[in-house]
């Protein structure tokens, strides 16, 4: 009886594992610059962008190219914010408190920043482990922000992203 319980976890486990589908791997292909899709305010100044090496997105239709995942732009511009308890670590509360400050300003963000802090601040952050903390944590913030958008573009580029991100959500 015991091995049977023991099958149906395991399996029960390997289900709940599995990659996402085929289709949600390949997110709008057509689509040159996706951010041109939600309008978006910058949650910080471009100055400190600037200076931890960084560029902000570009709202026009210039293809987006893909940059390598440079943790230290990405530490220096949290610290800046006084977001980092240390060198490693994301200091979560004052994460929540900057985006509470940032959508108080922008309150057509609120909801969406409620969201956000719940699947990126209060849970273990999904990703790969090689990827910095930082990283994924302003990842999974601008990705949930961005998908829940509520100044959304109404295009077919537009739509196009909007349908993926109802069939493959964010984590």
């Amino acid at each position: 009886m015991l091995w049977i319980a023991v099958l149906c976890l395991t399996v029960l486990q390997v289900l709940t594992l599995e990659p996402p589908p085929d289709n949600c791997r390949k997110p709008w292909h057509n689509v040159k610059n996706p951010f041109k899709c939600c309008n978006l305010p910058s949650l910080f100044k471009d100055e400190d962008l600037k200076a931890c090496g960084m560029e902000k997105p570009v709202m026009n239709d210039e293809e987006i190219k893909p940059k390598p995942l440079d943790c230290d732009k990405q530490i220096c511009l949290l610290q800046k914010y006084n977001l980092m308890k240390d060198e490693n670590t994301i200091d979560r509360a004052a994460i929540a408190a900057f985006l509470d400050k940032w959508a108080e300003i922008n309150e057509d963000f609120k909801d969406v920043v409620e969201i956000a802090k719940n699947k990126c601040i209060n849970r273990e952050l999904m990703g790969p482990l090689e990827i910095c903390e930082p990283k994924r944590m302003s990842f999974c913030i601008v990705t949930n922000i961005f998908s829940n958008c509520p100044k959304w573009e109404d295009t077919d580029d537009c739509a196009q992203i909007k349908d993926f991100i109802e069939k493959c959500p964010p984590p």
